[in-house]
C-alpha cells in the first residue's frame, strides 16, 4: 500500500529528545512541549473515514516512559470536523466521532485504547474538504485543506472489449487513461483471478500484480497517460506468485479474470511520498513534510478505480496451461467443460 503511519512523525521527535538528553552541557528541555500530530486520507468510495490524531512530546524524563502512557499521546477534549467547500463558503459540515479502533500492534506507543476519529457520511469527489481541530486544553486551532478525487477516463483497455489476447509473449498490452484534476499519482496494479477444484469443492482465488508507479506533470488534469505491459511477464509473475498445486487440485483462469486496479493519489499524498520513500545509496537527512497549519502531519486525499471483469481469449488460457513460464502450476486449457458450461 502507499500509505505511511504517523508514527513516523512522532519517532522523529523521540529521537531528538533521546540525543539530545545525553549533551548535559546544554539545556534544551522545555516544562512540557507538545505538538499535534494529524493523519487522514479521505476517499470518496470509501464508505467510512479514519482520521488519527497524537501527541508529539518533549517534556522531563523517559520519552519512551511517556510513550506508554495513553494521557501523553491523546487529547482529551479535542474537537474534529471536516467541511466541505465550494466558491469560498462552507457547504456541509461534518463532525468527526471518537472511537476505539482494534489494538495496534505492539511497540513504543501505548496500544491500549487505540482512538480514531470516524465519520461515517458520504465525501464526494472533486471537492474542497477542508479540517478543522479545536483543542480548548491547549488553546490550539489545527487547519488543513485538500481536494477529492473524482472519475476519470480509461482510454485503454476498451470497456466494450471483453477479452484480453494475452497470448502471445512479446506483445504489449496498452493501459492509458486521462488523468483527473487535483491528482498528482497513479499506481497501477493487475488483479488474476482464478479457480482452484477439489472434489468439486470450489475455491475462488487472485493473485495481485504490481505494475508501477505514474506522475503527472501537474495536479490540472487532462493528461494522457500510457503503460505497456509486457505480456511475457504476465506469465512469469504467474509463475513465479502461484505455487505448484497438490496432486489432487485443479486450476482453471476465472471467466472473468483481469481486473485493472488504479489508486490515485492527490498533491498533498504525491509529495508526502517523495519525501519518505526508500532511497538507493548513502542515508540522507529527510525533511518532515507537513500540511498541517499549527501541527505536523498529512491531510490528504485517494481514489481507487477499476476497470473490472476482463476475460482472457482462448488462445490465452492454452498459453497459461502450456507456455513455458506457467505450465508446472497445471491450468486446465481453454478445452475444459467451465468455459463452455454454468460453473
Amino acid at each position: 500500500m502507499i500509505i505511511l503511519s504517523i508514527r513516523r512523525f512522532i519517532l522523529l521527535i523521540l529521537i531528538s529528545a533521546s540525543l539530545l538528553s545525553c549533551r548535559d552541557n546544554l539545556v534544551v528541555m522545555a516544562p512540557y512541549n507538545v505538538v499535534p500530530v494529524v493523519y487522514c486520507v479521505i476517499n470518496p468510495k470509501d464508505s467510512t473515514q479514519y482520521l488519527r490524531l497524537e501527541k508529539s512530546f518533549l517534556g522531563e524524563g523517559s520519552a519512551y516512559d511517556m510513550a506508554q502512557q495513553t494521557d501523553s499521546i491523546y487529547y482529551k477534549d479535542a474537537t474534529v470536523v471536516i467541511e466541505r467547500w465550494a466558491d469560498g463558503q462552507m457547504k456541509e459540515r461534518f463532525p468527526m466521532e471518537l472511537v476505539t479502533a482494534p489494538v495496534r500492534d505492539i511497540g513504543i506507543f501505548s496500544n491500549d485504547p487505540n482512538y480514531l476519529y470516524r465519520l461515517q457520511s458520504p465525501i464526494l469527489g472533486n471537492q474542497e474538504y477542508r479540517l478543522n481541530i479545536r483543542i480548548p486544553s491547549t488553546g490550539t486551532e489545527i487547519t488543513a485543506s485538500t481536494h477529492t478525487v473524482s472519475d476519470f477516463k480509461v482510454v485503454k483497455p476498451e470497456g466494450f472489449k471483453k477479452n484480453l489476447p494475452f497470448s502471445s509473449y512479446d506483445n504489449y498490452q496498452t493501459v492509458q487513461w486521462i488523468s483527473a484534476p487535483f491528482t498528482r499519482i497513479y499506481h497501477l496494479m493487475i488483479r488474476f483471478h482464478y479457480l482452484e477444484v477439489v472434489n468439486r469443492d470450489t475455491s475462488f482465488l487472485h493473485a495481485d500484480w504490481n505494475i508501477g508507479q505514474y506522475t503527472t506533470e501537474s495536479g490540472v488534469g487532462g493528461e494522457l497517460m500510457t503503460s505497456e505491459v509486457l505480456q511475457r511477464n504476465f506469465y512469469k509473475w504467474i509463475g513465479n506468485k502461484i505455487l505448484a498445486p497438490a496432486p489432487d487440485v485443479q486450476r482453471l483462469a476465472d471467466k472473468k479474470a483481469i481486473d485493472f486496479i488504479f489508486t490515485v493519489g492527490a498533491e498533498e499524498l504525491y509529495t508526502y511520498m517523495e519525501i519518505y520513500k526508500v532511497d538507493n545509496g548513502l542515508p540522507k537527512e529527510k525533511p518532515v513534510f507537513t500540511n498541517i497549519a499549527n501541527g505536523i502531519g498529512l491531510f490528504s486525499a485517494r481514489f481507487v478505480q477499476s476497470v473490472l471483469g476482463k476475460s482472457l481469449s482462448e488462445h490465452s488460457i492454452d498459453s497459461l496451461a502450456y507456455g513455458i513460464y506457467t505450465k508446472h502450476l497445471r491450468f486446465a486449457d481453454s478445452q475444459n467443460d467451465y468455459y463452455y458450461t454454468g460453473f
